[in-house]
């Protein structure tokens, strides 16, 4: 198990995963149980998942060829988000686009994976932003500092160590912009510094060396019933069914047949 992790590339679902439950993160990532596409049965949530992942891959065609789906082709919401989409963030050639882009970094103690949705920049401008799609029912929370979110954490930190994969790194500092095509007025938009920067590191090393320093038997479930009663694992741990999946909306890319994707590792 101790190998598992040693080869293990921390994801913020997974980092999340384990400050929410340690054995839900042993679960998934040290034993393997994890079933792709799992929706517990809920029609309406696998609905619900199917749209976002539906989003996903016309938003991934258009930033990687500048092409539209035919508006025929579209219908209900599907076809509303796409044209919120276009409005919001249109594709034109002179920019650089990335869309369904991987990043790995492995350095100092820190071995992190990031799969950004879409990676911008704007080479005259010289500006670099991360788009963050998000697809749930529920409108950005005003009392969320998503500065502090762990997605925000761990993405703004991979790109800044791979700036120069990009941009020259002097005085660059990129952006994270998170959008909901349900809600096309809204945005939280996330500014990075070099003191945010250190403080990440700071951050990461202390939780991936705290993962990495617990025995197999150490990895415990949480007490909080709340937790228990929405999560995956529940028939095991008690023998009862969860009362509804608690599904993450970055579980999206597992079963995606994406053409391509790049992958940079350093």
């Amino acid at each position: 198990m101790v190998r598992k992790l040693d080869d293990l590339y921390f994801s913020q679902l997974a980092l999340r995963y384990f400050e929410k439950c340690h054995l839900k993160f042993r679960r998934r990532y040290l034993d393997g149980l994890f079933w792709a596409g799992d929706w517990g049965g809920n029609i309406e949530l696998k609905e619900l998942l199917e749209r976002g992942k539906l989003f996903h891959q016309l938003a991934w065609r258009y930033y990687s060829t500048g092409e539209a789906m035919e508006q025929e082709l579209l219908s209900g919401d599907l076809k509303d988000w796409f044209e919120n989409l276009k409005e919001f963030r249109p594709y034109n050639p002179e920019d650089s686009f990335y869309p369904e882009y991987e990043l790995r970094v492995n350095k100092e103690g820190i071995k992190l994976v990031a799969k950004f949705d879409l990676i911008y920049i704007d080479e005259k401008k010289r500006k670099i932003i991360i788009y963050d799609w998000k697809t749930d029912r529920k409108p950005f929370a005003a009392d969320i500092d998503y500065r502090y979110n762990l997605q925000s954490r761990v993405y703004l930190y991979v790109l800044q160590e791979a700036l120069d994969r990009f941009l020259p790194q002097e005085n660059l500092e990129p952006v994270l912009i998170y959008w909901n095509p349900r809600f096309p007025q809204e945005q939280k938009t996330v500014f990075y510094s070099k003191k945010r920067f250190m403080e990440d590191k700071l951050y990461l090393q202390e939780k991936i060396g705290e993962i990495k320093g617990l025995s197999y038997e150490e990895f415990r479930a949480v007490d909080d019933e709340r937790i228990c009663m929405y999560c995956e694992y529940r028939s095991i741990c008690f023998q009862k069914k969860p009362l509804l999946l608690e599904i993450e909306e970055d579980d999206f890319d597992l079963d995606l047949d994406w053409e391509r994707i790049e992958e940079i590792e350093f």
